[in-house]
């Protein structure tokens, strides 16, 4: 979970669905909080937003991405 340029809950859970590891970590998800799953694309660590919260899985925003590497180097 990402807010305000910074990673604010993050779980090495994978089999947690993402409206569970919000539910479990904040209740509901924080208002302008992006949700998604972190991954590895041809070895560069990036954000797949969450089809259950936004509706679509795309590459997340480079605000997102950028707050996401500084974490996960």
């Amino acid at each position: 979970m990402v807010k305000d340029g910074r990673v604010i809950h993050w779980t090495w859970n994978m089999a947690l669905p993402h409206v569970e590891f919000v539910r479990r970590a904040t209740g509901t998800r924080p208002e302008r909080a992006w949700v998604g799953t972190v991954s590895k694309l041809d070895g560069e660590v990036m954000g797949i937003t969450s089809k259950y919260f936004y509706d679509y899985q795309l590459p997340a925003p480079p605000d997102v991405n950028a707050a996401i590497k500084e974490l996960f180097k």
